[in-house]
């Protein structure tokens, strides 16, 4: 889950009873919309960044891909094998990441 208030990415583990949380990069990350892909990659748009962010939850690394309209505000993530896709409503555009 995005936690937009704290700038982090959440999960909870019901085996565990736990919840874990990583802080986005940057310096004042909004974590909006959540997108696994089939490769259990998580996406988050983040509109302080102006970007998506790609986070490997098998490495802990994140990798921000800024967009090129300017406050796109992706507000929705959704996919297929191999691209990951943001309504960029600040601008009235779709983005696509390929991600293979």
């Amino acid at each position: 889950m995005s936690e937009w208030d704290a700038g982090q990415l959440g999960v909870y583990d019901p085996e565990t009873s736990r919840w874990r949380e990583w802080d986005l990069p940057g310096d004042n990350p909004q974590p909006y919309a959540v997108f696994v892909d089939d490769k259990d990659v998580v996406w988050l748009s983040d509109f302080g960044a102006n970007a998506i962010v790609r986070f490997d939850p098998e490495t802990e690394r994140f990798r921000v891909v800024r967009l090129p309209g300017s406050a796109a505000d992706v507000r929705q993530l959704l996919g297929r094998p191999g691209e990951v896709w943001g309504a960029e409503s600040g601008v009235d555009k779709l983005v696509v990441i390929r991600t293979r």
